[in-house]
């Protein structure tokens, strides 16, 4: 059994690194992303930072948005 969830979840810093190496998003990868931000309830500092870093690639096209 796992205490913690996040122990075995990768951390928002992870999953945006990750979409913007490879350069897409899914809609189950932002569900997903979505899911662990708001696991807590709140968006702290850290969190909205690498959100807006997603934004960003997604705004300037680095990163692509498929079905």
């Amino acid at each position: 059994m796992v205490d913690n969830p996040a122990d075995i979840e990768p951390n928002i810093t992870e999953l945006v690194d990750r979409f913007i190496r490879k350069r897409t998003l899914t809609q189950g990868e932002y569900q997903r992303l979505c899911t662990l931000v708001m696991a807590d309830g709140t968006i702290d500092e850290r969190e909205r930072r690498e959100i807006n870093r997603l934004f960003d690639a997604i705004q300037t096209g680095l990163v692509q948005i498929r079905g």
